[in-house]
């Protein structure tokens, strides 16, 4: 049996699913991965930086395929990259940067068959934070994947 360190871990917060609306969020991690078709893609993580839920986290992902590319340019672009020509996109660009995300809530069926709900960002989910507006220094850097 591994030997366990939880004096860095966090308690369990709630995992239920935020209401629908919009919130603020900061990128707080990519996590480079694969689709089943063998696509490039990114887990994005993002920590709502404002509100009754600062602190929470909404999950997104980009994937690299011919399909999908237009949806990579506007969350890219609503991220405040510029877009306008070539661009050598690195998980390290997209960090820390923020984004007004609208989240809606989905019912779907787990592996055991029960029915479950989860928090999904629709395609063009993804506004311009302006630039005026930062996440909070206080935000606590998130856990490993």
């Amino acid at each position: 049996m591994p030997k366990l360190d939880f004096s860095h871990i966090d308690d369990v917060q709630d995992f239920s699913p935020l209401p629908d609306g919009k919130y603020l969020c900061r990128v707080a991690e990519v996590e480079e991965t694969r689709t089943h078709n063998d696509d490039e893609m990114w887990k994005l993580r993002f920590q709502v930086a404002e509100g009754p839920y600062l602190g929470r986290y909404i999950f997104d992902n980009m994937v690299f395929s011919d399909a999908a590319v237009k949806r990579v340019k506007l969350i890219c672009s609503r991220l405040g990259l510029d877009v306008t020509g070539e661009l050598d996109l690195l998980p390290q660009m997209l960090k820390n940067r923020v984004t007004r995300l609208t989240v809606e809530t989905e019912e779907y069926e787990d592996d055991e068959g029960r029915s479950k709900r989860r928090n999904v960002v629709p395609y063009a989910g993804y506004e311009n934070a302006g630039k005026a507006e930062k996440a909070p220094e206080n935000l606590k850097e998130p856990s490993a994947f």
